[in-house]
């Protein structure tokens, strides 16, 4: 099945793929698998047959936890989203300071600026049945990380 966690997607976009990007402390940050794919989103279904057996299995992506952590390692931001909303929602441009209807860190968890690792583990579950007997198989977590930069915005307002 070659489960997954999948490329990151977030705004502000990581760092690595637009070295000018940068997220402002304050607004919300949206979380989401960029490459979805069954193997990276699911559901992905295998069945394979020998001897007159078939077996088949199902792999679900049951959650993914995100971490946000700054470059002491101290973890600034940590949210889990799971079942349908364990993919996250493809930022579309919308009013930036609204958050991802599905999975993201809030503007209140934005607060630290600097260059931040941004990390999601997958947890998957596969279930399979076949010959009569049904089971569940423990699948390692599957981790991405990046950076992403957040800045603060600062105005000058004149008369």
């Amino acid at each position: 099945m070659n489960l997954s966690m999948g490329e990151i997607g977030s705004t502000p976009p990581a760092s690595t793929n637009d070295p000018n990007a940068v997220g402002a402390i304050g607004l919300p940050i949206w979380l989401w698998i960029a490459n979805r794919a069954e193997n990276t989103v699911g559901p992905i279904v295998r069945s394979a047959s020998d001897g007159g057996l078939t077996v088949s299995a199902t792999g679900t992506l049951n959650r993914v936890e995100w971490t946000l952590t700054d470059a002491n390692g101290a973890t600034v931001g940590a949210i889990t989203c799971d079942g349908a909303n364990a993919p996250g929602t493809p930022y579309d441009g919308r009013n930036s300071a609204e958050p991802s209807p599905t999975c993201g860190f809030g503007a209140d968890l934005n607060s630290s600026p600097g260059t931040l690792t941004l990390t999601g583990t997958a947890y998957w579950v596969v279930e399979w049945q076949g010959g009569g007997q049904t089971g569940q198989i423990d699948v390692p977590a599957q981790s991405n990380s990046t950076q992403v930069r957040i800045g603060e915005l600062q105005a000058l307002v004149r008369d």
